[in-house]
């Protein structure tokens, strides 16, 4: 081999020395960055699960919170009150009372006007709107109405427009709860907390259901977050019934109660609401919202309305099992 050769072989393996030498520190730099992402991604993962327990955790004791928070103020034991009342038995006469020896008249049976039928409804939901005062004759809150309550009445901002319509107010901060279904699990119950809100001098309403805060619905109308609940009630109830799409925003969040509107009407901003007509009466039978069905009728306000939907859908749905054939027709001759 020729001198000349003999240093370019020399100066090949030289080169080659110092490459690798420079890729085998690359190397080493690599697995301890590697080594620090594998440590830093395992302490990660302890803490996203440590989070997850405390959410879980968390979660648990608001819904039994608010368990208590509804026992105590009555929710619960509305369905009782309303059992007790519907087999409570009328008083039977005494013995030292004579009936009466006058004949009843018997003939056509005389129709109720709407009128008294409305007084009907009226009367029966009057033992549950009782307000309770304070000293100074303010209502005391929160306040049971039905199947919601009211937590705060909010403030009538009279100089916005926005915050009223021909029908409606909108006070902004006010806060009501009801209990509905759930809208991941229709056939299990939620509380939904519904809030008006002042955003940047819009009106923004939230429904927000409690064992599901990732599901709020929110828009600048009450149909607009009505809605929502709605349809994804629908989506998930697409296989067993069809939810009709009955919007009623404003009565879903309390704002067609009468003892809702009387209480706006203690607000001093009430009278100053230039666009405000007056409230839609329940005996309007022009209201496109159909403000004359019962909220305990109404699968879209009443989670045993839907339930008893839920129920009749599904059994009307099962397939007709057929008795099988005798095994006198199989046989063959």
């Amino acid at each position: 081999m020729s001198k000349p050769q003999t240093m370019l072989h020399y100066q090949n393996s030289q080169y080659t020395r110092v490459m690798n030498l420079k890729y085998k520190s690359k190397y080493k730099r690599l697995k301890r960055q590697i080594k620090n992402f594998v440590f830093e991604n395992a302490s990660l993962c302890d803490e996203v699960a440590q989070v997850q327990a405390d959410l879980a955790s968390a979660r648990e004791e608001r819904r039994y919170l608010i368990k208590r928070l509804m026992r105590y103020e009555g929710v619960d034991c509305l369905e009782q009150q309303q059992i007790e009342q519907d087999h409570s038995v009328p008083q039977q006469k005494g013995p030292g009372k004579v009936p009466s020896s006058a004949p009843k008249k018997r003939g056509p049976k005389k129709r109720a006007t709407p009128l008294q039928s409305q007084e009907k409804i009226d009367r029966r939901y009057k033992p549950r709107d009782k307000v309770t005062l304070d000293a100074s004759g303010r209502p005391m809150y929160p306040i049971n109405l039905c199947n919601i309550l009211i937590h705060s009445p909010g403030e009538i901002i009279p100089i916005n427009p926005n915050f009223h319509s021909n029908n409606w107010i909108y006070p902004v901060g006010y806060v009501a709860t009801r209990i509905y279904a759930h809208p991941k699990d229709p056939q299990r119950k939620c509380v939904y907390t519904c809030k008006i809100l002042n955003n940047a001098g819009m009106p923004q309403f939230q429904i927000i259901p409690d064992n599901d805060l990732d599901s709020v619905f929110f828009g600048e109308t009450a149909n607009i977050c009505h809605k929502g609940l709605l349809e994804t009630l629908q989506r998930t109830l697409a296989d067993v019934v069809q939810l009709p799409l009955q919007v009623q925003g404003e009565k879903f969040f309390g704002l067609a109660n009468p003892t809702v509107k009387s209480l706006l009407q203690m607000d001093p901003g009430y009278t100053q609401c230039s666009n405000f007509k007056g409230f839609i009466e329940v005996t309007d039978t022009n209201s496109t919202e159909n403000l004359s069905l019962l909220e305990d009728k109404d699968p879209t306000m009443s989670f045993d309305a839907l339930q008893t939907l839920i129920a009749v859908s599904t059994y009307h749905n099962m397939p007709e099992v057929k008795d099988e054939p005798p095994d006198e027709l199989l046989e063959f001759k």
